[in-house]
């Protein structure tokens, strides 16, 4: 079973479609996991409820990932 994890992207002026969600997604997930690969975007969400878009990608079994804070 895969592993995923989620980011959540609040939408500005500067996000006008998906394909500004997948760069900002697969650009982030890079970040996170410390890579130069792609990485495979599995959703791309959005929460009308919380005016949030979030974008759920896969991280590969080779890859250690530890919870920190982004901050």
């Amino acid at each position: 079973m895969p592993r995923l994890k989620a980011l959540v992207v609040f939408p500005n002026e500067k996000v006008r479609d998906y394909g500004d969600l997948l760069a900002i997604g697969r650009a982030e997930a890079k970040r996170i996991l410390k890579t130069h690969r792609n990485v495979n975007v599995k959703d791309i969400l959005y929460s009308a409820k919380l005016g949030v878009h979030i974008i759920i990608f896969e991280v590969p079994e080779s890859t250690k990932v530890e919870a920190k804070p982004l901050l």
